[in-house]
């Protein structure tokens, strides 16, 4: 599968972040960050020759800024040289160093996805280390040279180093997320976890690739909820992702649903395009679908030149044995022979290039491993791949060649024999050759799969509420295990407010993306300004018509308060009834009308309800892991003990009432584990 995402973040992914100590420099950075923002990269190319000449900006600052102009153009050997003078000069100041970073970060991308992988490494390797002697704060360009490390490693058969690469800069890339409300950090992650899911692909390491897939579509989701997300971008993305769950699936023998993804696939425009087609054949050699993938295989030379892509042993294995094998296997005679006369006449200058490049992977090693015995080991392992691979390659083509020509001669059942035997050697000698490049077993990667859904429940739900006269709103949510179900969420429109608190029947990874998705939709419909049982009402039929919360439902709390007024309107989807009032006013549950959870039957009529004026008195909502919360003998909270809890509460916040009663429900588990995810939400409104 061609990485089509690749590129998308080689460039401009973060600005340096130090200040000039020279004043004149301000105004040149911000004329040149405006031509790049505004994509006029000519300019840009000027403004850095003249800044340059006229000593407004260094020599490190004007090549960063023509690598970055030449890379948008397509001119990648230009944008090369450009990176490699900064990385191989010296840095003299703060932004200097900013500069080296970046374009380092750069150039090893460019070179791994062309697969240069030594040269990849020998950039990427020195810039890490330096970042963190330093304590570099620059998060996405240091989780991007961690990306192309782990690429390069998990090509140069060290998947254990590779495995460790990927989590490191997935988990930097989070924090950057995490600590950003604006989408760009996003659109980074996004692209780190695409191009780690094309390692574990063409590593058919398909389990792994499933975990990644999963991981790729949870954030588009998080991107395509921000105001400045880019719509191309996440549709984009979306057909990638149905094609790599095709793929991964295919190879994990889950053929059915692996077919499903790629019908939906064809049907995006990416798709239907001629590089959605040539990309397409990745799924299609996997599912044995041959005489498909050779009609989409008469595209790919014309894809290769337009991507610039160089023949190298490894892109010749990667692309020309699957193409010739495409159109042996469709029964395309002809056409497989001008594959192998156009392999023979690259093989030549591929493997006196692998001659040269062999040497320095070695170097690599030496430097990334420091170890006498791991040089000697890659040094057989590449030697080996690297000859193997390419004595395989040769007598193949040869033998087919020799075949072919021996059929005009002998009779068709001579012919057929011959075909057959042919058959026969290549699926050995492909059997062989893959083999080589197989590893181990990895570990279970199900703490992994924890940590992403844990991170995205954690920027679903608000950690910061309503600064409001009058209002007072806080809410917590605490899973019971890594992850769980429970959810609450608000939306500000206003003298309009809408929350919500709801809790996903089961628990673990399902329940928190059904929760994801279920808080998207509640965002989407109050900012249309729909009321609770409208809301209840499209929340149930588009889960209802969901296949993917397999069987999932929703209890919740719907409700929209007017602050000028003190009116409540709500709508109760079977959960558990709020307290109104506490502390000296008394608590009481209110008594609503009989609702079903969302998503159990569809065409379901949800009924709403009001209170004329809540002013003065707090409401407490919250999920039934709050009343049925157990001790050590399996006894429960219970809601008189919540009543009692929040009457004996005298009420100074909304906080304090919920860090209150969080102790209390601590107190009374008197160290038992926690038996379900405790939400709890409580707004007073003066």
């Amino acid at each position: 599968m061609v990485a089509i995402l690749a590129g998308m973040v080689l460039t401009n992914a973060c600005s340096p972040s130090h200040s000039s100590k020279k004043k004149q420099q301000v105004p040149a950075k911000e004329q040149l960050e405006a031509a790049l923002s505004g994509g006029d990269f000519p300019r840009l190319l000027v403004l850095a020759d003249s800044l340059c000449q006229a000593n407004v900006i260094s020599k490190v600052a004007a090549d960063y800024y023509r690598g970055t102009a030449y890379s948008y153009q397509g001119q990648l050997r230009k944008a090369e040289d450009c990176w490699m003078e900064v990385v191989t000069r010296q840095q003299h100041s703060d932004d200097d160093l900013s500069y080296y970073y970046q374009s380092a970060a750069s150039l090893a991308g460019l070179w791994a996805n062309e697969r240069n992988y030594e040269g990849a490494l020998r950039v990427a390797v020195p810039a890490v280390k330096r970042m963190e002697d330093s304590n570099s704060d620059m998060n996405i360009i240091h989780a991007m040279l961690h990306e192309s490390i782990g690429r390069c490693q998990m090509n140069l058969e060290r998947a254990e180093e590779a495995d460790e690469n990927f989590d490191h800069a997935y988990d930097m890339y989070m924090e950057e997320v995490a600590s950003h409300d604006n989408a760009e950090p996003l659109r980074h992650a996004i692209v780190c976890v695409y191009n780690t899911t094309l390692s574990y692909l063409h590593a058919k390491r398909y389990k792994e690739a499933l975990i990644w897939t999963c991981r790729a579509d949870s954030l588009v989701s998080l991107y395509e909820q921000k105001e400045d997300a880019n719509t191309a971008f996440s549709n984009r993305v979306r057909a990638s992702l149905m094609l790599q769950h095709a793929v991964s699936l295919e190879g994990e023998g889950r053929s059915a649903e692996a077919a499903a993804y790629y019908n939906d696939y064809l049907q995006t425009p990416y798709g239907m395009s001629e590089d959605g087609s040539v990309d397409a054949t990745s799924y299609l050699m996997v599912a044995r679908h041959f005489d498909e993938a050779a009609k989409n295989y008469e595209l790919l030379d014309a894809m290769l030149n337009k991507w610039g892509v160089e023949y190298s042993l490894d892109n010749i294995q990667g692309f020309l044995f699957s193409k010739f094998r495409a159109n042996f296997e469709a029964g395309r005679r002809d056409s497989a022979l001008m594959v192998a006369s156009q392999t023979f006449e690259l093989l030549d200058s591929a493997i006196e290039k692998a001659k040269v490049s062999e040497a320095a992977e070695l170097a690599i090693v030496y430097e990334t491993q420091q170890k006498e015995t791991e040089i000697a080991r890659q040094q057989a392992e590449l030697s080996r791949q690297r000859w193997i691979g390419t004595l395989a390659a040769s007598l193949l083509l040869t033998l087919f060649f020799v075949f072919y020509i021996l059929h005009r001669r002998r009779a068709q059942r001579r012919l057929a024999a011959a075909h057959g035997r042919l058959l026969d050697t290549f699926d050995e000698l492909q059997t062989a050759y893959d083999q080589l490049r197989e590893t181990t077993e990895a570990k279970e990667m199900m703490e992994s799969e924890l940590r992403v859904a844990r991170d995205i429940q954690l920027s679903m739900v608000p950690s910061v509420f309503p600064d409001r006269e009058g209002l007072d709103l806080y809410a917590s949510m605490v899973a019971a295990k890594h992850v769980g179900g429970d959810l609450y969420d608000y939306v500000l429109l206003g003298n309009c407010l809408y929350f919500c608190v709801g809790d996903v029947s089961g628990k673990g990874v399902p329940a928190s993306l059904v929760m994801a998705q279920t808080t998207r939709l509640f965002r989407s419909l109050a900012t249309q300004e729909y009321l609770p049982a409208q809301i209840a009402q499209r929340i149930n039929t588009e889960m209802t018509e969901c296949s993917s919360s397999h069987g999932m439902f929703v209890t919740m709390f719907i409700g929209l308060l007017d602050l000028s007024t003190g009116r409540l309107q709500f709508c109760n989807a079977g959960h558990n009834p709020p307290v109104l009032g506490g502390g000296e006013e008394g608590g009481v549950f209110l008594k609503m009308e009989s609702n079903a959870p969302v998503g159990l039957w569809e065409e379901l009529e949800y009924v709403g309800e009001e209170i004329a004026n809540i002013k003065g008195c707090p409401l407490f909502v919250y999920s039934d892991g709050l009343t049925e919360a157990e001790n050590p003998l399996q006894e429960q909270f219970g809601e008189e003990r919540l009543i009692e809890s929040l009457q004996k509460t005298r009420f100074r916040s909304a906080r304090q009432v919920i860090e209150h009663l969080t102790e209390e429900v601590a107190r009374y588990r008197d160290g038992a584990e926690p038996n379900d995810d405790v939400t709890m939400l409580c707004l007073k409104l003066d």
